[in-house]
């Protein structure tokens, strides 16, 4: 039988997560955030409880978190608070959407977000933390390394290596074979043709290392 879940965060990303797991069948508790205006807003019908003080009122064993923070910056912000929690005891479990479709020849790690009508193809790796959201595609021997957000509509084509804590942007395609380093952003809509080191931000079409950007 699968624990209660509180939800850690109470933005947009969040919200959607309730919405992942409320179709799932799970049970979801209500969110924490540490902005304090919010304690007390209903999300989804549910309620935001308090800032992370709030688990002291749960026994570890009883309970599960599940990582509600998003954003095209976020991915270190969401390791740090997952990595503070855990370290207190906490488990995060991962979400799936009831549409996604995950080939039984992939490996998903602990805590991946599956978001709806996504695809991931066999032989690729997800790795822990990571967001594969809404109709985004991971294709066939993709390694994608901790805590990466693949956004809305991005397809991330075969052979493919993404370094961890990236973030690959809304409707962005990144060709076959090619590796990116740890902490790139691939900007909404870019096209990645070519090899990048990072960390850096990659816009356009073909992609180039945004000025300013390695």
């Amino acid at each position: 039988m699968s624990l209660p879940v509180v939800i850690v965060g109470a933005g947009g990303h969040a919200a959607v997560i309730a919405d992942v797991l409320l179709c799932s069948g799970r049970e979801v508790l209500g969110f924490t955030d540490a902005d304090r205006t919010l304690h007390g807003n209903l999300i989804c019908g549910l309620p935001v409880l308090g800032d992370d003080d709030v688990l002291d009122r749960y026994k570890a064993d009883c309970l599960r978190l599940a990582n509600g923070l998003g954003g095209t910056r976020g991915e270190r912000l969401r390791r740090e608070v997952q990595d503070r929690l855990q370290s207190r005891g906490w488990t995060f479990d991962g979400v799936r959407h009831p549409s996604a479709i995950i080939s039984t020849h992939a490996k998903v790690g602990p805590g991946v977000h599956l978001m709806a009508a996504c695809v991931v193809q066999p032989g690729a790796r997800i790795g822990t933390g990571c967001i594969v959201n809404t109709g985004a595609i991971v294709e066939h021997d993709a390694d994608i390394g901790d805590f990466v957000h693949v956004a809305p509509g991005a397809v991330v084509c075969g052979n493919v290596r993404v370094g961890e804590g990236s973030h690959i942007g809304a409707g962005a395609v990144v060709r076959q074979g090619l590796q990116l380093g740890p902490g790139n952003i691939v900007g909404a809509g870019a096209v990645v043709v070519m090899d990048h080191s990072g960390p850096g931000t990659l816009v356009g079409v073909p992609a180039r290392p945004r000025q300013g950007s390695r």
